[in-house]
């Protein structure tokens, strides 16, 4: 399977295992339109690869150097604002999935998946939607239903009741995992106005971004889970 698009999608990689940065170039490389800008096994090395570099997409292990650091995940965020962060890993326990979108990732994709999930993931998050494996996205949901009902009063309810309708039609579109000028062009609105109304339901549901913003709403009803 190959992406087909006007220009190859540049992909930093990110993991501590040499043999694991081969295989997964040589992967990309038989995508037939992604380009391998950069390798890194280290913090630094990756950091610095990001800020010099025009990178669309930055392929990340969740678990580096024997211990989670998930607070790569914003540091690279912020060395790199144009770079999409997909995260690649074998760890299911949903804490540390939510965390790692807290912090900005934009995808999770399951080692034990297959190269066409790799590319598709990577298509997706470049065009500027999320992607989260359907066989994580129980628990993620599940923690993430925790974590809420554990805050003081479960403010959920007054939050999305906060909520316009022109804001639920934004988050229902969202969902199903269309673009800005995709949910402009249907709503009849601005891409300017749409990213107002994002802006508005970030702060609203105590979101920090996209990703986030879909999971909080197959959780809590406000979007339907994909097939």
């Amino acid at each position: 399977m190959s992406i087909s698009a006007d220009k190859p999608i540049r992909v930093l990689i990110f993991d501590h295992q040499a043999l694991v940065r081969d295989g997964m170039r040589m992967i990309l490389n038989e995508s037939g339109n992604i380009q391998v800008i950069g390798e890194a096994g280290e913090s630094e090395q990756a950091l610095a690869l990001a800020k010099d570099n025009e990178v669309d997409i930055i392929l990340i292990e969740l678990n580096l150097d024997g211990e989670l650091n998930t607070e790569i995940i914003s540091e690279l965020v912020k060395a790199n604002r144009q770079a999409r962060i997909i995260l690649l890993t074998n760890i299911e326990e949903s804490p540390i999935l939510h965390l790692a979108v807290q912090m900005g990732a934009m995808g999770v994709v399951s080692k034990t998946g297959n190269r066409q999930t790799l590319y598709k993931a990577i298509e997706k998050v470049n065009a500027g939607e999320v992607w989260i494996d359907r066989a994580m996205i129980a628990d993620v949901l599940t923690q993430i239903s925790r974590s809420r009902l554990d805050d003081q009063g479960n403010p959920e309810i007054a939050r999305m009741a906060s909520l316009s309708d022109r804001e639920r039609e934004v988050i229902l579109l969202i969902g199903k995992g269309l673009k800005n000028k995709e949910i402009a062009v249907l709503l009849s609105i601005s891409e300017i106005t749409v990213r107002h109304h994002l802006s508005s339901i970030y702060n609203k549901l105590n979101v920090a971004n996209r990703l986030e913003l879909t999971i909080y709403a197959y959780r809590n009803g406000l979007a339907d889970l994909p097939n």
